[in-house]
């Protein structure tokens, strides 16, 4: 239900994709389609993930980047979202036999820390430490999945408008001034989604 969730389902039901939508409170995805089943769960009770992904062919995690301690409607203290949630979701996925997987990190998490440039990886990984920290051990699980993943590292996220001028790639450049909005990365993400040369990589995204 987060402002990049919804452009992404937007975007999946334009393509003509069935979509279920999992989200802990439905009342924050006031959408109504034929297509669209909006799922009631939480990631963080992995019980509720198993009936979300059964019968579908891929899944796209975009959970909040804000740690456990910040969320504490969960009710679980201490325990970070990103990286809890995905393995669950992995654990989830496996046991439905659903194999395909995009995971939306961050620019600075993993080897795009190395292709940002001075001083913007420093500043993220100071300003947000628990969250990249968060992070780093979601893309570790990830990797480990055994799934056909993706992982999409978008640069600064804006809420303007879908230009289509995006770069996505493997090692792009970026810095303190890289930004694309958040409807251009729904867009990369749909369209890595069905791109069997996206499986195992790891691609920065910024505006063009």
């Amino acid at each position: 239900s987060g402002a990049t969730g919804r452009h992404l389902v937007d975007r999946a039901l334009q393509a003509v994709h069935a979509v279920a939508a999992f989200d802990k409170d439905p009342a924050r995805l006031p959408l109504t389609h034929a297509a669209l089943r909006v799922v009631a769960g939480d990631a963080m009770r992995p019980e509720s993930l198993g009936p979300a992904v059964d019968g579908h062919d891929a899944v796209v995690c975009i959970l909040g980047a804000k740690p456990e301690g910040a969320d504490a409607p969960r009710g679980q203290p201490g325990v970070p979202v990103c990286s809890a949630g995905t393995k669950q979701l992995i654990e989830a996925m496996t046991a439905a036999g659903v194999r395909r997987l995009v995971v939306v990190s961050s620019a600075s998490v993993g080897e795009s820390r190395g292709t940002g440039r001075f001083p913007a990886p420093w500043v993220l990984r100071t300003l947000l430490r628990e969250v990249m920290d968060d992070k780093e051990i979601q893309e570790a699980a990830v990797r480990g999945s055994g799934l056909d993943w993706t992982i999409v590292r978008p640069v600064k996220m804006t809420n303007g408008p879908r230009t289509g001028r995006v770069q996505v790639g493997p090692a792009l450049r970026w810095g303190l001034g890289s930004k694309v909005s958040r409807a251009d990365v729904a867009a990369a993400v749909l369209e890595t989604l069905s791109d069997a040369n996206s499986i195992g990589a790891a691609l920065t995204v910024t505006g063009a």
